[in-house]
């Protein structure tokens, strides 16, 4: 870390706000906020659903997000991190709607899965909880979605999101203005139906603690609550029981009734009522008679995850980049004989192709982590295993690496195996084009190398590569029949001849 605190800033796009926090990080992964921004914009207003965000959404948020990037810019922040959730990743246009925001604010927004959202989530509330020994339970009710996150102090046990968010559920259901039982009887069956299996897995695994994050559990708590004191970190009980009770007074009001009774913003006041029945429907689904409201949210976990990084980046070197993955793939039961030999294999398919890939020496590394990493996933599952590898190499504390490299890495690794890269995916979505191009390069090289120890018998002891004019020619060096790695990696070669607009050999000498 330098003498000078760095100044980072993280925006979190949800469905119904956009909010921002201005952070100085210091020594020892830790940070101060200075400053803090919030825009009541429902960005997700009649879109939910896989609706098309609106123009008049869209606009609203372009222009929150200029406000913002003006704040950024106004505090000289070193960094800006921005992400968008369940009404941007939902959406059709959300291309469209990404490009506004860079071309009219400067802003590069990244659009994030519901388990990358769960994570910083978890982050923000180990930074803000004590939670010691005890096993927690976060929920996390956002305009479009819900996270529920069970975890210790040092790891994430269970994640989940589901489509429960309280704008989602104030639009399905009609719960604005004035509703009727019916309407909260119907919203109520819903979540139940949808949040049963999620509380039998929670409640097998058991809790000690409940904690509720974002702005409708803030307000909730805020208004059964009224004038009581925070505890520690701003936390505030909410009890079930006062919950329920709060209901039926919320239910026959219009949204501006409650706004101006219980001094909440009025796009707030709107999603009250389809918050409060997925709260009490939870607590009632998990049988658990209060939560601790606490007011950290994503944006927190963001500087979090980020001051981390700095912290451990600041004495990276090359070894200790080796040391960390190499922990990683122990830690994560990989094959580490087909890892190896895979990752050499992958480094002399690279040195042998400098013309064609044009790629540098910091490319080459992250290709040899990206092959000793690329079945880390199947710790997890088998199944979509590859993109478990990329949660895991992006949020899995590798030290010493850049921000960038991770991103780097975690996507070649993913795209190892199935479907090439593509635009259509959030997270190469998110990559500039010059980390477009070096992914898509490394995993042209990666699929070939895994493909030729597809058995995991290191039956092709070497390989060669010769550069035609147009076609490149690999011949593998066996020690036994490798029909099934040529076959394998013929297969996979594809993707490098489409790339590379050249014709693909192979051959085998003894």
């Amino acid at each position: 870390m330098t003498d000078r605190p760095k100044k980072l800033a993280a925006i979190d796009v949800g469905t119904n706000s956009i909010h921002m926090i201005v952070a100085e990080a210091r020594e020892g992964a830790r940070y101060r906020v200075v400053d803090r921004e919030k825009e009541m914009v429902q960005l997700g207003l009649a879109s939910l659903g896989g609706q098309p965000l609106t123009d008049a959404a869209m606009d609203r948020a372009v222009t929150a997000l200029a406000r913002m990037s003006g704040i950024a810019k106004r505090w000289s922040v070193d960094e800006l991190h921005a992400v968008a959730t369940s009404a941007v990743r939902e959406a059709p246009n959300r291309r469209d709607f990404l490009k506004r925001v860079r071309d009219e604010t400067g802003i590069k927004l990244r659009v994030i899965s519901g388990e990358e959202e769960a994570d910083y989530i978890y982050r923000a509330v180990r930074g803000a909880v004590d939670i010691g020994e005890s096993t927690a339970l976060c929920i996390d009710i956002g305009g479009g979605s819900t996270e529920f996150i069970v975890g210790t102090e040092d790891e994430v046990f269970f994640t989940a999101s589901e489509r429960l968010g309280s704008l989602r559920l104030a639009q399905q259901f009609s719960l604005i203005d004035r509703v009727p039982q019916a309407s909260i009887d119907a919203c109520r069956r819903h979540v139940h139906e949808r949040a049963a299996r999620i509380a039998k897995r929670i409640r097998r695994i058991g809790i000690d603690m409940t904690i509720g994050t974002s702005g409708t559990i803030q307000a909730l708590a805020a208004i059964c609550c009224g004038d009581a004191d925070a505890g520690a970190h701003g936390l505030k009980p909410l009890s079930h029981a006062r919950l329920a009770a709060i209901l039926p007074e919320l239910a026959p009001m219009t949204a501006a009734e409650r706004a101006a009774r219980f001094n909440v913003d009025e796009k707030r006041a709107a999603t009250l009522v389809g918050g409060a029945i997925a709260i009490d429907e939870f607590l009632t689904l998990l049988g658990v008679p209060s939560l601790l409201a606490c007011p950290v949210a994503m944006r927190e976990g963001i500087i979090e995850s980020r001051v981390s990084q700095l912290a451990r980046t600041s004495k990276a070197g090359g070894s200790l980049r080796r040391r960390s993955v190499l922990t990683m793939a122990q830690r994560t039961e990989c094959d580490l004989r087909h890892a190896n030999h895979v990752a050499r294999l992958a480094l002399r398919i690279f040195d042998q192709l400098p013309a064609v890939h044009g790629l540098n020496g910091d490319a080459r590394e992250l290709l040899q982590y990206a092959a000793l990493l690329h079945e880390s996933g199947l710790h997890i599952s088998d199944r979509g295993h590859h993109k478990h590898t990329y949660y895991l190499i992006r949020h899995g504390d590798l030290r010493g690496f850049t921000d960038e490299q991770l991103i780097v890495l975690a996507n070649v690794a993913r795209y190892y195996r199935k479907a090439p890269p593509r635009g259509a995916d959030a997270n190469f979505l998110e990559l500039s084009d010059e980390q477009r191009q070096r992914v898509q390069r490394l995993a042209a090289i990666l699929r070939i190398a895994e493909g030729l120890d597809r058995g995991h018998r290191q039956r092709v002891r070497d390989v060669a590569v010769e550069v035609r004019k147009q076609a490149v020619r690999f011949t593998a060096r066996t020690r036994a029949s490798a029909d099934v790695e040529l076959t394998s990696a013929e297969k996979r070669a594809k993707y490098f001849a489409s790339l590379f607009e050249k014709r693909v050999e192979f051959d085998t000498v003894a």
